[in-house]
């Protein structure tokens, strides 16, 4: 008697198990739209305590830096999540960051959350487009060819380029000026480098563009 209602409790925790398991794919793999403003929040709240204790950003901190994090988590598995800090070449926490990614057969289906301590940058990622918010505001769409298109008129007001892959910086345009470029870290010259080279001031809303493209660029190529 008491193996057979053992064997029945099994059977229905096993039961249990692959609904969950199913509902989870299910889910993970064609999320709704409210499903994604959950992910959102619970994102933003995964990281909020880092977000709190990154040092001020100012023109000083973004030209020091570097590609090194500090915290990485990285899981794989049916849906791949990574979190993390860059830090400047002084191992600075500068840059905080929660991405999530859904199931998905070839292109990418995903979300990004990424913080300064002065703007938070946020991305859904789907097929070949990311469509960008910067502080809570819809600022446009990057396309696979790395041009990014916003403004009142949806017109290109941005672009990086990546076409060869070995160079040694990844030029980043704003408008029709060169504001700065992203440098290769697999090319690079020494162990721990800056991970940009400033070509021209930029104004504080060039700015926004530019991370917004940059920290995507330097999130997704880490892991």
């Amino acid at each position: 008697m008491v193996s057979i209602l053992l064997t029945i409790l099994f059977l229905m925790a096993l039961g249990t198990f692959f609904i969950y398991g199913f509902f989870q794919f299910f889910t993970n793999f064609n999320p709704s739209n409210r499903r994604i403003v959950k992910d959102v929040a619970k994102l933003k709240e995964e990281i909020s305590e880092w977000t709190s204790n990154l040092v001020p950003w100012n023109k000083e901190e973004m030209e020091l830096l570097s590609f090194s994090q500090i915290e990485k988590k990285v899981k794989r598995g049916l849906s791949k999540s990574a979190k993390g800090m860059f830090t400047s070449i002084y191992h600075e926490p500068l840059i905080a960051y929660n991405y999530k990614q859904y199931i998905s057969t070839g292109a990418t289906n995903a979300l990004l959350i990424a913080h300064t301590t002065n703007h938070e940058f946020a991305y859904r990622i789907k097929k070949k487009e990311v469509f960008v918010n910067i502080d809570s505001q819809f600022a446009g769409v990057l396309k696979e060819n790395g041009c990014f298109y916003g403004g009142p008129k949806d017109r290109m007001i941005a672009r990086i380029n990546k076409e060869a892959e070995t160079t040694k910086r990844y030029p980043i345009l704003v408008g029709e000026k060169e504001v700065a470029s992203l440098v290769n870290r697999e090319m690079a010259s020494v162990p721990n480098p800056r991970a940009f080279k400033f070509v021209s001031s930029m104004a504080s809303e060039e700015e926004k563009i530019f991370l917004s493209i940059a920290i995507l660029e330097m999130v997704t190529d880490s892991f």
